[in-house]
């Protein structure tokens, strides 16, 4: 039985990944170099660290975009902005940013998983498996 703390610490990780995919969807990819997609993850982790030096989850998102040059999506930011709120509403501000600086390899991983799934997921949908 995972105690109350594990909960926090997966919902928090949960919410992150949810974040970080949502600026990562919302990225202008023809304006990314292939050279630059070569090691996109790596420099996406770095700018993530790098953002998470903050003091407000708000904060870090607006600097992630500006690093990433992008601006949130409509379909995505009405999801994202909610976990932003309910985060500072809670004061959890900080074990957000902890977690993006401290787990930042393993949130990125989690990204590339929840994508490769979706993606998975929406080939069957057109194939009928």
């Amino acid at each position: 039985m995972q105690s109350e703390c594990e909960k926090l610490s997966e919902q928090l990780r949960q919410d992150v990944v949810t974040v970080i995919e949502a600026v990562w969807k919302s990225i202008d990819w023809d304006k990314v170099s292939s050279r630059r997609r070569m090691k996109i993850y790596e420099e996406y982790q770095n700018k993530i660290k790098s953002a998470s030096q903050v003091g407000k989850v708000s904060h870090f998102l607006e600097k992630l975009c500006s690093k990433m040059d992008c601006t949130l999506s409509d379909t995505n930011s009405a999801n994202v902005l909610e976990i932003i709120r309910n985060i500072e509403k809670e004061e959890l501000d900080l074990e957000f940013l902890n977690t993006c600086r401290n787990e930042t390899q393993l949130l990125v991983l989690l990204m590339r998983e929840r994508r490769a799934e979706l993606n998975e997921n929406s080939k069957q949908t057109v194939t009928g498996g």
